[in-house]
């Protein structure tokens, strides 16, 4: 792999860490007879060839040190948000959270390590693709909580009406249209309803953000992603007040940042409602 013109970032980004989820991930602790060989030097082949991501050709990522099932046609996490969660969004959240969202969840990463972080918490898994939200059903169960974890098939907020939450998470798609069209073949291989965020690669960001004070407590947190376009996303949503987070271990952005940010209304409670209410037919309307 290090000599083929492959990309990485479906969870590792060099050669070496790519080829041990490979092996370790296609023969799940099995002794490597003479079929798990060939069945790697196939996977091996796909990989470079079809540049195809490694976790499609196992069926398993990892979210840090959680196990996940994925699939074609289901995007694939690596989500910076988890680093933050691991640390319990300290200090924007002054409590546990009761009430976790999973917003455009997939295969239910975030959701489920917000969980298994906060063991007192439940979550919700929300996403448009069926598909997507039988993998974060599978793997709520994988992991033991699901129990605490409710699949919901919804656009954006459209089935939550009455539903509010303590801490919202939200990984929504925000590449920019033209960005994808020349992405990496490896990327083009997951779903384009996961990644396309329009011409400006807020258009999903704009509907969530338009209703996000029906669904956000008062002290609550959303922590969300955008890429490279913090500065795109502050002139846009100036009212939030967001908050870009600089973490560790992670990769960097071309702006320097993370592309994690916080918005905590409570923090800034008057310029939210003022705002909020300014800005929402604009929002609505793109």
């Amino acid at each position: 792999m290090a000599n083929a013109d492959v990309v990485f970032g479906h969870g590792t980004d060099n050669a070496d860490d790519e080829a041990y989820r490979l092996v370790t991930d296609t023969l799940s602790g099995a002794a490597l007879t003479a079929p798990a060989r060939q069945q790697l030097h196939a996977a091996l082949a796909r990989r470079v060839e079809d540049r195809l991501p490694v976790p499609y050709l196992t069926g398993t990522a990892w979210f840090g040190d959680l196990r996940l099932r994925v699939a074609p046609g289901v995007m694939i996490p690596r989500s910076p948000i988890g680093a933050v969660l691991a640390e319990g969004v300290r200090p924007w959240l002054e409590r546990e959270p009761k009430r976790v969202l999973d917003l455009c969840c997939g295969c239910g990463a975030l959701g489920i390590a917000a969980v298994l972080k906060f063991p007192y918490a439940t979550v919700d898994l929300v996403d448009v693709a069926p598909a997507a939200l039988a993998l974060a059903e599978h793997n709520a169960r994988l992991a033991g909580v699901s129990d605490r974890a409710t699949v919901i098939e919804s656009n954006l907020f459209d089935a939550l009406a009455g539903c509010r939450y303590d801490l919202i998470l939200c990984n929504p798609p925000y590449v920019p249209s033209a960005e994808l069209d020349a992405a990496a073949p490896e990327f083009r291989h997951e779903p384009r309803l996961g990644l396309d965020g329009g011409s400006d690669g807020l258009a999903t960001w704009r509907p969530i953000l338009a209703d996000l004070h029906r669904h956000l407590a008062a002290d609550g947190v959303l922590l969300g992603e955008v890429g490279g376009l913090s500065g795109a996303f502050d002139r846009t949503f100036a009212h939030l007040g967001a908050i870009w987070l600089h973490l560790d271990g992670v990769e960097t952005q071309a702006d320097g940042g993370s592309g994690v940010f916080v918005v905590a209304p409570a923090l800034r409670p008057a310029l939210w409602e003022e705002m909020t209410a300014a800005m929402r037919p604009r929002l609505k309307n793109g």
